[in-house]
């Protein structure tokens, strides 16, 4: 009788070893491709964006202008052009990919209210520590594609992405 129940008992145990193994080397599988996932496709930070910006944008064959955006989340914030007329709004999106997209609403200084002045359009920015890539689009009155780009550095600090 001890022969039998001791057969059992080891072929007992060896499953359950054998359970354990399957189980821990699944999980080391998992563990290492979340690993390689993260190391093989590093992004930006959801945050990387929240911050003020200031520099400079042009569209093709303009002068450049000033521009200045701030972000309290990554989701929106306002944007402003400083220059003459002077006008601005409000932006609105969040983190797609490795970059972030915005729509922009003119709030004030837009071409309702002065004849020459600021067009709603959507911002495609792309951050890099503390400078931000802009590229700007929109469609003007007559239809015309209209385009600026520019590059904006932090103000206040550094951020870490």
């Amino acid at each position: 009788m001890k022969q039998d129940s001791g057969g059992r008992g080891r072929a007992l145990g060896y499953s359950k070893l054998a359970l354990l193994a399957l189980l821990v080397g699944s999980g080391a599988a998992v563990g290492a491709g979340i690993a390689n996932a993260n190391v093989a496709h590093p992004g930006p930070r959801p945050d990387s964006v929240v911050g003020s910006w200031v520099g400079q944008a042009a569209q093709p064959d303009q002068d450049p202008f000033d521009v200045r955006l701030t972000f309290v989340s990554p989701r929106g914030g306002v944007s402003r052009y400083p220059g003459d007329p002077a006008c601005g709004g409000v932006l609105t999106g969040d983190l797609d990919g490795d970059h972030y997209e915005y729509s922009e609403t003119i709030t004030y200084g837009s071409f309702e209210e002065v004849d020459q002045g600021c067009l709603n359009g959507k911002l495609k920015l792309t951050v890099d520590g503390d400078t931000m890539k802009l590229d700007w689009t929109s469609v003007n009155a007559d239809g015309e594609q209209m385009s600026a780009s520019g590059e904006l550095r932090r103000q206040g600090g550094t951020r870490k992405n």
